[in-house]
């Protein structure tokens, strides 16, 4: 058993809202374990900027983000939850991508409802229909070799269709199998109400709007589990690197650098110096 899934599993069943770390890389990933963060949570834009430099639009595939889960479930001891985009394909392809995230070392896997854009900059293609998303998490869920892994229903029906027949679908993908239920396009304090009222599964939201974010208590009161605050430490790193090498160079000194860099200390900790001078000590012989 698993015992990251199994503290993932523990996350959804408390009756509190718990904050995920957004991560975007291994790096990030070991920086959240070091914080004591119970869940990360790998959003698909960040991933194919981080580790790909692309756009998020269809460049990326599975074989790039289970590379990336990988290597971010070796180094890191947090419960990682992931964007599977719309599993790759269709449910079939579901299957295979299912089975090699799962093999990677992931918590949970989100299989969502939005067509992937065609073209760069198209904007709204729709969402599957709701027979074929309800097949495709069907085979999610069959998919599984451990039974502790999360299948997450993804949907942007809330900022599609009208609340009713948002509903509709969500109630639909709650009799899938999958455990959990990511609302993406969330708008409005009374959308997430009734979405409770819809389903008995725990959700998970990402950047609510509403000034709900910071109220904790309002969306653990409406089944709200895990919450995603959006990604502003990959935003920091990001301007950091640039505004670092900019001064550079335009000539400014490396000196003036110092004060913003992280101290040897931390650099200690992030790349685990003495666990590996331990396993040095205990192992390699003269």
């Amino acid at each position: 058993m698993s015992i990251a899934r199994e503290r993932f599993r523990t996350v959804l069943s408390r009756p509190d809202c718990t904050l995920a770390a957004n991560v975007f890389d291994p790096l990030s990933a070991r920086i959240a374990h070091m914080l004591d963060y119970e869940v990360c949570f790998l959003s698909g834009s960040v991933h194919k900027v981080a580790n790909l430099a692309l756009p998020d639009i269809v460049l990326g595939n599975m074989s790039d983000l289970v590379d990336v889960c990988r290597r971010i479930t070796r180094i890191a001891d947090v419960s990682l939850m992931h964007d599977g985009e719309d599993g790759f394909g269709n449910a079939v392809n579901v299957v295979r991508s299912v089975k090699e995230l799962e093999a990677a070392g992931v918590s949970a896997i989100e299989i969502e409802d939005a067509i992937p854009p065609s073209r760069f900059n198209q904007r709204n293609p729709g969402l599957f229909s709701e027979a074929e998303q309800v097949g495709k998490l069907e085979a999610a869920v069959a998919a599984r070799t451990d039974p502790m892994t999360v299948i997450v229903a993804r949907t942007t029906a809330l900022a599609q269709f009208p609340l009713d027949e948002a509903l509709e679908r969500i109630k639909a993908y709650s009799q899938t199998g999958a455990e959990a239920i990511r609302l993406a396009g969330l708008k409005t304090r009374n959308q997430l109400e009734a979405v409770h009222r819809a389903t008995p599964l725990p959700l998970t939201v990402l950047s609510p709007p509403d000034g709900m974010t910071n109220d904790r208590q309002f969306l653990a009161a409406n089944g709200v589990s895990i919450l995603m605050a959006g990604n502003p430490a990959f935003g920091m790193a990001i301007q950091a690197i640039y505004d670092s090498f900019k001064h550079m160079k335009e000539g400014g000194a490396i000196e003036d650098l110092k004060p913003k860099e992280a101290n040897a200390e931390l650099l200690r900790q992030v790349n685990r110096t003495d666990e590996f001078i331990q396993l040095q000590q205990q192992y390699v012989r003269d």
